[in-house]
């Protein structure tokens, strides 16, 4: 994820992804449909903010819809609708999708990172420990 400027926002890319083709990108959210096409998989991700450690916030308001085209194989069992994902893209354009009766393009990412977060890790990550050390 070096590639990512950490000055690019989702929000300012939700609000014109074309001139933003070419450079890269940090998003976490969950998936709201993953599709396999021809030309790869395409996995619709419901943004949010994100975490110190570039995970979703989903306790704060949604930013918006980011398209991923994965340009290969990716399980639709695995890659499932609710499951919280973080991936780092290159905007490469918009696409247009129907959503109910409307039609709206949303940024569409090619993948640089994808990681699939946990289910069961949506907790504060607290630690605690005692150490000893020596030094020569």
């Amino acid at each position: 994820m070096d590639q990512v400027d950490p000055k690019l926002s989702p929000e300012t890319v939700l609000n014109n992804p074309k001139a933003f083709i070419g450079q890269a990108i940090l998003i976490g959210g969950t998936i709201l449909s993953a599709e396999n096409l021809q030309e790869g998989t395409l996995v619709e991700v419901l943004t949010y903010p994100t975490d110190r450690r570039g995970e979703p916030e989903l306790s704060e308001p949604a930013l918006g819809r980011f398209l991923i085209l994965y340009p290969g194989y990716l399980d639709t069992l695995i890659y499932e609708q609710g499951r919280r994902i973080v991936a780092a893209g290159r905007v490469i354009g918009e696409r247009t999708t129907e959503t109910g009766e409307a039609t709206r393009a949303f940024p569409l990412l090619r993948p640089l990172e994808i990681k699939l977060l946990s289910e069961y890790d949506t907790g504060p990550r607290i630690g605690i420990g005692l150490g000893v050390g020596f030094g020569f």
